[in-house]
């Protein structure tokens, strides 16, 4: 049920820009009843109701963003290039070179935007990247942030987002199902397609750490507060061995799905 309370070194900076996120799991049946929810609770985001997200996460050879997520460990960062729904005609796509920081429950998120040709996005071409690894190491110093090591494309998820807005706190909610993955870092491809993870979840962003009380039937979807994360998440059904149980869900959500 929902609870209501409240080996690098890399400290983010947080003054200023900080949000507290809290995300919890459903099951995939569950997306239709959480979207009446949650529009029921909040208006739909004015200018950005709904769309697609694609998203490439950068990795070190050792996976070491992958495991900082997998132990949970307070401060972390996550690099990616995301962009959104673009038409099927366009020469060029804005993409965002995003650092993503956390300590504890506290975060914070830079990104700079930059005009790349749609042909780079495609599947095929995704393995050198977006962007040059150049363009992206450069923008992370621009962030004041200098990765241990190089850094490689490794995972493609893509997904779909509802969006709305919390009235009283303008807290920023999304829900997020159809959630898919494909490796596009050679030295890990695995021979499979994209996989898509069962279940959805529901993010809250906003200046305070307690679920505001809009959102309090929320309780109704009988779930729970999680730390999931997508990338690792994904990476690590990717990482699995093909037809495990509970490969396609969260760690330790198999026996309770």
């Amino acid at each position: 049920m929902i609870a209501w309370s409240g080996t690098r070194k890399f400290q983010p900076a947080l003054s200023g820009s900080e949000r507290f996120e809290r995300k919890f799991y459903l099951s995939s049946s569950a997306v239709p009843f959480a979207a009446h929810l949650l529009a029921h609770c909040c208006p739909a985001d004015r200018r950005y109701a709904r769309g697609t997200i694609h998203s490439v996460y950068y990795d070190t050879d050792n996976l070491d963003y992958y495991e900082e997520s997998e132990q949970g460990q307070r401060v972390r960062c996550k690099v990616r290039v995301r962009w959104y729904d673009y038409p099927q005609d366009a020469d060029t796509v804005p993409v965002f070179i995003e650092l993503k920081s956390k300590n504890g429950f506290a975060g914070s998120k830079q990104r700079k935007q930059q005009p790349v040709s749609a042909q780079r996005l495609n599947a095929s071409a995704l393995r050198d990247g977006p962007l040059s690894y150049t363009h992206i190491f450069n923008t992370l110093a621009e962030f004041d942030y200098h990765p241990h090591s190089q850094l490689h494309p490794m995972l493609l998820v893509t997904y779909q987002r509802l969006r709305f807005v919390e009235p009283l706190t303008g807290s920023r909610i999304s829900l997020d199902w159809n959630i898919r993955s494909r490796l596009v870092y050679p030295l890990l491809d695995r021979g499979e397609q994209s996989l898509t993870m069962e279940g959805a979840v529901i993010e809250i962003k906003g200046r305070s750490n307690e679920i505001p009380p809009t959102l309090r039937s929320l309780h109704l979807l009988d779930t729970d507060w999680s730390r999931y994360s997508k990338y690792a998440t994904c990476m690590q059904s990717q990482l699995e061995k093909t037809g495990s149980f509970g490969r396609l869900m969260p760690s330790g959500r198999g026996d309770n799905m």
